[in-house]
């Protein structure tokens, strides 16, 4: 059995992912599981209260872990767990420090992709010519894949019934046939909108289609319209990197992340079935290693 105070502040930490961050039930029964399995640790060593934490209890958890010869990405994902939640505790003034983040998460081999950086990325936004139908068409694909990270299959098969305009959403179904909701921003709202009003009905030529973004006459884009019509854009925005549509999604998880978005609700936007998928962000940007050293070295 968990010991009460332990289990109340978990149960009062879960309530809280559920209603003030909107975690979905997936994620926040993944949080569960790996934080359980962090207190049941703590009730064998015989710990009653969070306030009793130290560094030494929290290495010995990982320590633990990793001699069950779990996969590192697993570890990863235990110790993201645990971060988030001590500085939920930190918040709630139970502990003074979040003790996680002394611990380095394992590193595991795996390509990190390529990303653009925030100069480039608005470079390949203006890169459409606005003045035709086409270009504002396009805008409005690159912008949408930059402020939402769809995969190229989600924007091809997007239909009106995807979209909500007025809240800014985008209803999806991703691998697995998964459902999802992902917010996207004003400047994708204003490109969306430029694009009905002024470009779609001129590409349709008086057919008719569902799909939001069309070809000629009705035609409905494929992956390959898409990733030649990036490449193109790429080039003319002086891009000499290698890029696709998942170049986007890259770079949307990226900058999010970048920012302090946290790691699980970033994992939601994208469709990520697992968190340690998402865990390959955290090693992308140098940014990210620049803040935490500040953060945590002691010479200054």
């Amino acid at each position: 059995m968990l010991s009460k105070s332990l289990r109340d502040i978990l149960e009062t930490y879960l309530q809280f992912l559920y209603w003030e961050k909107r975690l979905s039930d997936n994620t926040i029964q993944s949080y569960q599981q790996d934080l359980e399995q962090f207190v049941y640790f703590l009730e064998k060593k015989g710990v009653s209260s969070f306030s009793q934490l130290n560094q030494d209890l929290v290495e010995k958890f990982l320590r633990s872990e990793a001699k069950r010869d779990i996969a590192p990405r697993s570890l990863a994902r235990k110790i993201s767990a645990l971060r988030t939640f001590f500085q939920y505790l930190i918040r709630e003034k139970i502990i003074p420090d979040n003790l996680a983040k002394l611990v380095d998460s394992p590193r595991f081999q795996r390509k990190i992709p390529d990303i653009l950086d925030e100069n480039e990325i608005e470079s390949l936004l203006n890169a459409p010519d606005l003045t035709k139908p086409i270009g504002i068409r396009d805008r409005a694909i690159l912008e949408l894949l930059y402020a939402s990270g769809l995969r190229v299959s989600e924007l091809t098969s997007l239909e009106f019934s995807h979209l909500d305009m007025e809240n800014s959403m985008l209803r999806l179904w991703g691998k697995g046939f998964k459902e999802r909701m992902v917010p996207f921003g004003e400047e994708a709202k204003e490109a969306l909108n430029r694009y009905f009003q002024l470009a779609r009905e001129q590409i349709l030529k008086g057919k008719r289609s569902r799909s939001v973004f069309v070809g000629a006459s009705g035609r409905f884009l494929t992956r390959q319209n898409i990733w030649v019509m990036i490449k193109k854009y790429a080039r003319k925005a002086g891009i000499e990197k290698p890029i696709t549509p998942h170049t986007l999604r890259h770079t949307f998880a990226t900058h999010l992340l970048e920012n302090g978005a946290d790691l699980r609700v970033v994992q939601e936007f994208l469709g990520h079935s697992d968190i340690t998928t998402t865990q390959i962000y955290t090693h992308i940007s140098k940014k990210i290693l620049r803040e935490a050293y500040a953060r945590s070295f002691p010479r200054k």
